[in-house]
């Protein structure tokens, strides 16, 4: 399972992006069109293109109001403010864009700075399902196989939450889909692949996701999360071509799906074989 994700405002400069993306072309071996997740800020969205996203059948989730610096003030920012950005984020894109407030489901914390467990608490009991600001892996090379979503019904180690503060507490239920951790032509990791060094064009762009790929295909098939911003594009051009590409070439293998988070622990509450995956009505066209 491939999770593509995108994360901060969605507005007129990057809409276009998603449109040739998501245009219907490319699907998954169901025939159904291949879906993504965006983690939606505050901070110049336009509201009417956020429910063009939606409309489409792409899962949105919040990514805080403001998005605002520095990074350090997300590690300590306590209960309420983490409420007021994320809780206030889900009714801004109900009451803005038109997204069910039970279909926004799921966070990922400005500049992956996690908050502890005024983070996780708050998120708890505010009936979020996931979070997805953990990151994991070694930063070098790494020899381990990647780590499938968890839920915390146990406090996270530093394994599988490398950067604090992370949760001390259980929060039962509460799903964390991580970011494994990517690794650039140079072997050096990154949290989310446009933060890596590639190789260049759209050969090299192209090359840096099959490479990482492989690694979650041929080890153990944890799910692989493409977690990028859409402003990547604009710095290095050929990256859109690279990833266009590379769904281009996943979307004629007949065991890779391409879907939203939520799509993902869909499966993992309720593991199916292909055969009888239209037996989960989120994976179903």
């Amino acid at each position: 399972m491939i999770m593509l994700t995108f994360d901060d405002s969605i507005n007129i400069q990057n809409i276009n992006y998603y449109r040739r993306l998501f245009n219907g072309t490319l699907r998954n071996p169901n025939g159904c069109p291949i879906k993504g997740t965006f983690f939606v800020s505050g901070d110049n969205t336009d509201y009417n293109l956020v429910s063009e996203v939606y409309r489409k059948g792409h899962e949105i989730a919040s990514h805080t109001i403001s998005h605002r610096s520095p990074t350090t003030w997300w590690a300590y920012a306590g209960y309420d403010n983490w409420e007021k950005e994320v809780v206030g984020m889900r009714k801004r894109l109900h009451q803005n864009a038109g997204v069910p407030l039970n279909e926004i489901a799921g966070m990922r914390a400005p500049f992956l700075q996690v908050g502890g467990d005024a983070q996780y608490a708050m998120l708890a009991e505010n009936n979020f399902r996931y979070d997805s600001s953990m990151v994991t892996g070694d930063l070098h090379n790494n020899r381990k196989s990647p780590i499938w979503p968890f839920t915390l019904d146990s406090a996270p180690n530093s394994q599988t939450c490398s950067l604090t503060p992370c949760p001390t507490r259980s929060y039962p239920a509460l799903w964390e889909v991580p970011l494994v951790r990517w690794y650039g032509s140079n072997n050096v990791a990154c949290a989310m692949p446009d933060a890596c060094t590639i190789g260049s064009g759209s050969k090299g762009s192209l090359k840096f996701l099959e490479e990482n790929f492989k690694r979650h295909y041929k080890r153990n098939k944890a799910p692989l999360g493409i977690f990028i911003h859409a402003s990547w594009f604009g710095r290095q051009h050929s990256t859109f071509d690279g990833l266009a590409q590379f769904l281009e070439l996943m979307s004629h293998m007949n065991d890779v799906w391409v879907v939203s988070v939520s799509q993902v622990l869909d499966w993992i509450e309720n593991p199916v074989p292909i055969s009888r995956l239209d037996s989960l009505e989120s994976w179903r066209c």
